[in-house]
């Protein structure tokens, strides 16, 4: 309401004559509505600045059109003003409304800057142009015919931009998916490996049990009970058929194996790693978003502990499945507070920036199916990430 109302007040009070330079218009114009759409539109400075300029383009061609239509129609000047702006304001209005129902369908990634700052020179470009040719045809009457067909020009080199400029955003769109694709593949194969060391860990395990269990019969054939006693009690306090790397217990596969995975590669780079995991065998989520979700929280919580010293190197993973909600909180240490960028994403410290800095854009996606949300905070040198996923949105879909 505040921007609008400054907004407002500036019309007001440009709208006095010959009190402004034309230049002092057309950046005040800009400005207003880039602040209006940032305020109004949850959306990054980028698609900010696109949509601002698409406004102000469209706008200006569309009222110098009108006006010098209805000037070629032999209408007063006093006419011509007040029918004018009222025409392209309410030309504008339909505009600003497809345009909402447009960008609403369609959410696309975000281009790189180099590509958005080439993108941006045309309709600066044709702001630019179409006010010299504004003030060109209001002083020679001549040139009016000129004014509008440049003024179509225009509009038409604009959409064939910003056409670009969504097309560049699918590519975009494509790029992270497949990369997103990548990386659910690479933890569905560590979540094979896991499998194919559990077969061959029974398998041992059945292979080391015919052999104590042919010892324990010997034993018991000789008469020796005693003997046959003490061996079993070894075995049990040895902790036979129990797996010693393991700390999640819960019957999921999927759970269970990334969880696995992850303490071990902890102790191997001494972290100390926590697990209260307390969810059913079963879940009401697709496998491979299980998978993302789990692997891409834990493998940040993992990078972000390799960077700080020994003492200070800790994972405390908690998760629960209650009244059809899935709740995960991750929390660790770490060195720094992380940066975001323009859309309030967290920008990866690795130096290649195209292979990795998804992990949470990831998770943000696979939440999504879920009606989920994803709260990160930093505090006192610990990250904690909490995710919740509901399962009711499963059966709504």
């Amino acid at each position: 309401m505040i921007s609008w109302l400054l907004y407002y007040v500036f019309l007001v009070t440009t709208g006095v004559e010959d009190l402004f330079p034309p230049q002092f218009l057309l950046v005040g114009n800009i400005l207003m509505v880039f602040m209006i759409s940032t305020v109004t539109r949850k959306k990054s400075l980028k698609k900010c600045c696109i949509s601002t300029l698409l406004i102000c383009t469209v706008w200006m061609v569309v009222e110098v059109i009108a006006l010098l239509i209805l000037e070629a129609a032999g209408m007063d000047e006093c006419v011509i003003d007040v029918a004018g702006s009222f025409i392209s304001k309410m030309c504008m209005l339909l505009f600003s409304v497809l345009l909402d129902r447009y960008t609403k369908e369609k959410q696309y990634a975000e281009i790189s800057l180099r590509y958005f700052i080439i993108a941006l020179l045309v309709p600066v470009s044709s702001i630019y142009m179409m006010h010299h040719i504004f003030l060109i045809a209001a002083s020679h009457s001549e040139y009016s015919f000129f004014s509008v067909v440049a003024g179509i020009l225009l509009l038409l080199v604009n959409y064939v931009i910003f056409t670009v400029y969504d097309r560049m955003g699918q590519a975009a769109e494509l790029q992270s998916r497949n990369r997103l694709y990548e990386q659910q593949l690479d933890l569905c194969s560590h979540q094979a490996e896991e499998r194919e060391g559990y077969y061959l860990e029974l398998r041992r395990m059945r292979h080391d049990m015919k052999n104590h269990l042919s010892g324990i019969l010997g034993m018991v054939n000789a008469g020796q009970t005693k003997e046959a006693g003490d061996y079993i009690q070894k075995m049990l306090d040895d902790g036979i058929g129990t797996g010693s790397d393991e700390i999640s217990h819960t019957g999921n596969i999927v759970v269970d194996s990334l969880v696995n995975h992850k303490y071990a590669l902890a102790q191997k780079d001494g972290i100390r790693f926590e697990a209260r995991i307390f969810i059913p065998s079963v879940l009401p989520f697709q496998s491979g978003h299980l998978a993302i979700i789990f692997g891409n929280l834990l493998e940040n919580a993992l990078e972000a502990c390799r960077k700080l010293p020994q003492e200070q190197r800790y994972i405390i993973l908690e998760a629960t499945y209650i009244k059809e909600m899935l709740q995960i909180c991750i929390k660790n240490g770490s060195p720094e507070k992380l940066k975001k960028d323009s859309s309030g994403r967290y920008l990866t410290t690795k130096k290649d920036t195209g292979c990795h800095g998804i992990g949470l854009a990831s998770v943000e996606q696979a939440l999504a199916d879920y009606n989920g949300e994803l709260f990160t905070q930093y505090e006192n040198g610990e990250f904690r990430a909490s995710a919740v996923l509901y399962s009711n949105s499963v059966e709504e879909k």
